[in-house]
């Protein structure tokens, strides 16, 4: 009886290993970038730790820096910014969440300043003129973005915001991550945040 089993388990066991083994899949909104965009994300990277983080993404190029700004573990840092913006209730102070994500894009734009660019960089200076009026020309969007990931972290399934040339936002179906995006002239500038650390 007990090599019959054995000889089920072996043959189980084999039938299992026959199958293509295959990484879980990231969803678009997880610090990820992908710089040929299929169903799969098969073109790019992603970090597997952050928590929150900005990803300067050149298409043309099909390059992409993540600048990681909370970790895993760190619930200090990224329990501060998902608490500031659900503090603004239900997305009614639009001003309110706009100069919080301000604020996480000045720390990007500081971060990023000072890294050494050896092989590509956008003009961040530049970003630093377009993003805030981006933000401000698209605060109700923003704030309807918000109020998905508030609602996303209690179970609430994703949203697929507003998308135009210069600004996209959605909230993830499966992982509840925000990610907001701002199109600086050939790059694209995403903010990536998880409900939780």
């Amino acid at each position: 009886m007990r090599a019959l089993f054995a000889a089920a388990f072996m043959v189980a066991g084999l039938g299992l290993m026959s199958r293509p083994l295959s990484a879980e899949n990231a969803e678009p909104e997880k610090c990820t970038c992908d710089a040929l965009p299929e169903a799969n994300q098969n073109n790019g990277a992603q970090i597997l730790n952050a928590t929150a983080c900005w990803a300067s993404q050149f298409d043309d190029l099909q390059w992409c820096d993540i600048t990681v700004q909370s970790l895993e573990g760190d619930a200090g840092a990224h329990a501060a910014v998902v608490a500031t913006l659900f503090g603004y209730q239900n997305g009614d102070d639009r001003a309110g969440i706009v100069n919080a994500l301000l604020d996480e894009f000045e720390q990007f734009a500081a971060t990023y300043q000072r890294a050494p660019r050896d092989v590509v960089s956008f003009d961040v200076n530049q970003a630093r003129n377009i993003v805030p009026d981006l933000m401000k020309e698209y605060e109700d969007a923003i704030a309807a973005c918000v109020s998905a990931f508030k609602e996303a972290t209690f179970g609430k399934g994703g949203f697929q915001g507003q998308s135009d040339e210069d600004f996209r936002c959605r909230v993830g179906q499966s992982s509840g991550w925000l990610r907001i995006e701002f199109r600086v002239g050939e790059v694209w500038l995403a903010y990536m945040l998880a409900p939780n650390a």
